[in-house]
């Protein structure tokens, strides 16, 4: 999976960094206001996959005013990247 510098939804451009993120409970960061997500730039392959697609959730949840709990966010993301690494076909162009 390739990580981009910008993803798109609902109409909002969502800017993605690495960095070294300091707090070791929090690998990984949206930010509503500036349209953001951080990610530590230390993690393995297979976690900075899965928790960009948590933040991806996160921002989801933002934008369309969702009332998921945190919990159900960690579980999509794991399981939706061992989709997409299980299934490459599906999401191929």
């Amino acid at each position: 999976m390739k990580i981009p510098e910008k993803v798109k939804i609902g109409g909002y451009t969502i800017t993605v960094h690495k960095k070294n993120m300091e707090d070791r409970s929090n690998l990984g960061e949206y930010h509503n206001f500036t349209q953001e997500i951080w990610l530590d730039e230390g993690l393995t392959e297979q976690q900075c996959e899965e928790i960009f697609l948590h933040e991806i959730f996160e921002a989801i949840k933002d934008i369309y005013s969702l009332d998921y709990a945190h919990e159900i966010l960690n579980i999509n993301g794991v399981v939706l990247h061992a989709i997409i690494k299980d299934n490459p076909e599906i999401f191929r162009t």
